[in-house]
């Protein structure tokens, strides 16, 4: 299995080269990019909510991409990128540390393959799908470096449809492409492997419909048994859909909800559900402003159930979608960034006080429905996990240029022990 990916390259290199035209009508085509991204972070209390302890982080992450698409036939292209970012930790003050170059991109894209419509995109790629809720990370560990799978793509488009086998392939380590000055960085908890369909419709131009299965399996987890954060063997499935609805007066409806069933190897049952629904509106005057509001939930375990972990599973969707500093406060329940055990309010507005700048704010009324059995130091017996007040400025001076200054807030509650806000 650890050679799987690149024997499965090397043949549809090989393929791609038997397919290749003798003369092609257009001349091959190679869009070759440069990324440079430098960030810094700066946070305290976001772990613990409490002054009492000494852990303030102060950090600038150094970001370098490279990549390449090479057009080998008209049907055929394949895409490779480069990826390095290292983290230089001021406060606590560490040792600056050259990290690892990574394959972030290592891929080959068949089209029309045997009939028209018919596609395969297979090799470390990004996948995304909707609002990355269910499918967008592979690598959770890794931060913002990458979000990559090494998965496979193959999908059918007809008329207004379109139908796609998708299956995945994460270790918890990267075990299938060579890294330079490698320092075996753990990518996740656990191997993940998943295969399933998404189906994807649009009955209207107003209406998006979307619907999915998958099976996931995650196993061998990295941490000692003795580890309360331990998880044994299991799989998972997940079926569930999207509905997306365009209003001519400027808003936009978006719900998506699914169910999860499956068992561990201790016997226990998995049952778990999620779901959200938002409504954004824009308005037609100057600034461009904007309205939101929605909810989102993802269920949590009930530690009085001991046959049956009704906690959600987020798949490979383990990333900041609702909150850069939240991702840190999960690392003491289920891990970074896993959103389970969650109810969540949202009221969001937004607008555009010059044009290349966009303003937006956003409060979260965040509740859990169940107290978590954990550190004691760090979690409470309540529900309340807090409010949260977001500030985030974005501006893109030009197609090359472009940043953005995010402020968060979190006042906890008696979902925790510290009482002290987090930033």
């Amino acid at each position: 299995m650890n050679s799987s990916i690149p024997l499965t390259m090397a043949a549809l290199l090989a393929l791609s080269s038997l397919t290749a035209p003798a003369q092609d009508a257009e001349p091959l085509k190679i869009d070759v990019g440069f990324e440079q991204r430098v960030r810094n972070e700066n946070w305290n209390n976001i772990i613990d909510f409490s002054d009492k302890t000494d852990d303030q982080r102060n950090q600038i992450r150094y970001r370098t991409r490279l990549w390449g698409n090479f057009q080998l036939s008209s049907k055929v292209d394949f895409n490779v990128g480069l990826d390095q970012e290292t983290n230089e930790i001021i406060v606590p003050t560490t040792p600056f540390k050259f990290d690892e170059i990574i394959f972030e991109s290592f891929y080959l894209d068949f089209h029309d393959v045997l009939t028209k419509g018919l596609s395969l995109r297979v090799g470390r790629q990004n996948l995304i799908k909707g609002d990355g809720w269910l499918l967008l990370e592979g690598d959770p560990w890794d931060g913002s470096r990458s979000i990559y799978s090494n998965a496979f793509d193959l999908a059918y488009t007809f008329g207004n449809s379109k139908i796609e086998a998708i299956g995945l392939l994460d270790p918890s380590h990267d075990r299938f492409l060579p890294r330079i000055h490698n320092t075996d960085r753990q990518l996740v908890e656990w191997n993940e492997q998943a295969i399933g369909s998404y189906f994807t419709h649009k009955p209207r131009q107003d209406t998006d419909l979307e619907a999915y299965y998958f099976l996931k399996k995650e196993i061998h987890d990295r941490r000692a048994p003795t580890n309360p954060q331990f998880q044994p063997d299991r799989h998972v499935s997940t079926a569930g859909g999207r509905v997306v609805r365009r209003f001519g007066t400027g808003s936009r409806w978006v719900t998506e909800g699914a169910e999860q069933w499956g068992e561990d190897h201790a016997k226990t049952n998995i049952r778990g559900w999620g779901m959200y629904s938002y409504l954004k509106k824009s308005l037609a005057r100057p600034l461009k402003p904007y309205i939101q509001g929605g909810w989102y939930g993802f269920s949590g375990d009930d530690a009085t159930t001991k046959s049956t972990y009704e906690g959600w599973d987020p798949l490979f969707s383990r990333w900041p979608a609702w909150s850069e500093l939240y991702i840190y406060s999960q690392l003491k329940e289920k891990g970074v960034a896993y959103w389970t055990n969650l109810s969540m309010w949202q009221a969001e507005t937004g607008f555009k006080p010059w044009k290349p700048i966009d303003w937006r704010f956003t409060y979260y009324r965040m509740d859990a429905f169940h107290p978590f059995a954990g550190n004691p130091a760090i979690f409470a017996h309540g529900t309340g996990r807090g409010d949260m007040f977001q500030s985030r400025i974005g501006f893109t001076l030009n197609p090359q240029w472009s940043g953005h200054v995010p402020y968060e807030v979190l006042l906890p509650g008696s979902f925790y022990t510290g009482h002290d806000p987090g930033y």
